[in-house]
């Protein structure tokens, strides 16, 4: 008989008693054996087999070890010798996107032309033609124009975003509907980008998009209730345990309640409210309702999202030199606004995550943690600092003395044709060569939680690690990475995708690691990702997914036990 085989068989019989019932180990409800369990854990790196009670792991160690605790009713899954890992954590997306055009994968605006001229033949019954994805590095410097879509869609409305989210194109017809002309004026913290004569361009970055958004239809709660459910097993397929929400996501809590009503939120969600410039007594009773009503360990909240800046890759990230071409970007906040609300929110006890990407919005941050530290005395508060791609080196040392979080995006270091011929042209070469630098966090003795910020990025968390450690694309290019000396190894790409992803919610007793009492969430993949080559990590499957000990995702070409059934 295989040795899992007569494991499983023996661990099916009851033992002998020990000489007093009171030495008898715990029952476990689930027991999980043959494999090889990375933990996490530096004091136990290593286990073969996880015992589970409730939602907890009760003990790890050798299959004979574990088999101690296995008794009536116990249920035995076979790892069958694959490698376990502490389940990965997203620290941040923006997860309910529903199905829409999509055109990340295209990078020549031919290929965009065409896959929008598919969709829509494909959907003639859309009243708008929505989407996001497509890439800057497509079109000339500048971005593309309204004509580019009233070549396609001369009547039908349309907006389409890039792959950042920051900046929207609008077709014609799209910009007539929404009554902006040449007499439209920029809002606080957006520019309606106009060309030579005064005319709408089509381009609407920041703010600006909130100009047209009124007029697309929104999403009904059906729409929304499909869309999560499909995000939901999207995400357990990729692995992911835990995500944090990095916006508010408004009227889709009532979907989010809908399907944890249900049972059926298959990842765990620790969410954001908004961080606004001045919020009022009102806006904090709201979401401390919120805070109350969502407490427990599948939904809650407890952090507050602002932006400071915008994106590289449109100019709209503030920095301190000028782009190659000009310009600074556009700071959204100023050094006051910022230090006044975040000694506001912190008061009132909620977590501080801003959005800086150029080093003068990071610095602006850092420096409104500080003020934050000397007027409201110590705490651990945990503040966190989104995307923070571009750093002055001056400033790394203060992410550990003020006890900042990177909170950064492992697939933004993919030097695809964008990164390549715009994000990294508009920066410069030497601000090119500090940008989403993961080793230089990890250096500077800061903590670092890896992301994605879906769905600016893919949320399969493997592809994160692949491109942390190796600075390629899928495709192995270049063949010796972009800035490789920012390379990280496969540990560390594990840690900031669990442990301390938990930290940066404070939940690094609760899960992150694989430890005796931690939430037992964990993955099982194909391949052993900690060996080279690094292909490995792109070959490696994802066959099991266990959030709480239960299962959230299962390959086909990973069957269930019989035993189990």
């Amino acid at each position: 008989m295989p040795r899992a085989g007569a494991l499983l068989l023996a661990l099916a019989l009851p033992g002998a008693p020990d000489a007093s019932e009171e030495r008898l180990p715990p029952r476990a409800d689930l027991i999980f054996v043959n494999g090889h369990v990375w933990t996490g854990d530096p004091e136990k790196p290593l286990a073969q087999a996880i015992a589970v009670r409730g939602t907890r792991i009760l003990k790890l160690g050798s299959d004979l070890e574990i088999a101690r605790h296995s008794g009536p009713g116990t249920l035995l899954t076979d790892f069958k010798g694959k490698w376990v890992f502490p389940g990965f954590i997203d620290s941040h997306l923006h997860f309910l996107v529903l199905d829409q055009l999509d055109l990340a994968p295209y990078e020549t605006a031919t290929e965009i032309q065409a896959a929008i001229a598919d969709w829509t033949n494909a959907h003639p019954e859309s009243p708008w033609i929505v989407g996001r994805g497509w890439q800057a590095g497509a079109f000339p410097p500048g971005g593309p124009t309204r004509s580019f879509l009233d070549a396609i869609l001369p009547t039908r409305p349309a907006f389409l975003t890039d792959r950042d989210g920051h900046t929207g194109l609008a077709n014609g017809r799209a910009l007539e509907l929404s009554a902006i002309t040449r007499l439209t004026g920029n809002p606080p913290g957006g520019i309606v980008v106009k060309d030579a004569k005064g005319e709408p361009t089509g381009l609407l970055k920041e703010a600006a998009m909130g100009l047209i958004r009124p007029f697309i239809p929104a999403p009904n709660p059906e729409e929304r209730y499909r869309a999560l459910k499909l995000r939901l097993d999207q995400a357990a397929s990729y692995g992911l345990t835990s995500v944090h929400q990095a916006s508010f996501p408004g009227e889709e809590i009532a979907t989010y309640e809908r399907v944890l009503d249900e049972g059926g939120l298959k990842v765990r969600f620790y969410v954001a409210v908004p961080f606004l410039k001045s919020p009022g007594d009102e806006d904090f009773e709201a979401w401390e309702a919120l805070r109350r009503k969502h407490d427990g360990e599948r939904f809650r909240f407890g952090s507050a999202k602002g932006m400071l800046d915008g994106v590289v890759d449109m100019k709209t990230a503030s920095m301190f030199e000028t782009y190659v071409g000009g310009g600074n970007g556009l700071p959204m906040w100023t050094q006051e606004e910022v230090d006044r609300a975040a000694l506001e929110y912190d008061k009132r006890g909620w977590q501080v995550m801003l959005h800086a990407i150029g080093d003068k919005a990071i610095h602006m941050a850092l420096n409104g943690f500080e003020r934050v530290l000397r007027t409201n005395g110590p705490r651990d508060r945990r503040f966190r600092i989104e995307h923070v791609e571009v750093p002055r080196l001056s400033d790394l040392p203060r992410f550990g003395e003020l006890g900042v979080i990177a909170s950064t995006q492992a697939l933004f270091a993919n030097p695809d044709k964008t990164t390549l011929e715009n994000y990294a042209v508009l920066l410069g070469p030497a601000r090119a060569s500090r940008a989403n630098a993961f080793k230089l966090f990890d250096e500077a003795g800061a903590r670092q939680a890896f992301g994605s910020d879906w769905p600016v990025f893919s949320m399969e968390a493997l592809r994160g690690i692949y491109c942390a450690v190796t600075r390629r694309t899928p495709a192995g290019a270049p063949p010796g990475g972009w800035y490789p000396e920012h390379r990280l190894s496969v540990e560390a790409a594990l840690r900031h995708f669990t442990r301390d992803g938990a930290y940066a919610s404070f939940d690094e007793k609760l899960k992150g690691v694989l430890t005796e009492g931690r939430l037992a969430d964990f993955v099982v993949l194909s391949e052993n990702i900690l060996e080279p080559p690094p292909e490995r990590i792109l070959r490696a499957k994802v066959l099991l997914t266990v959030v709480g000990g239960q299962e959230s995702h299962r390959a086909p070409d990973f069957p269930r036990d019989p035993k189990r059934e």
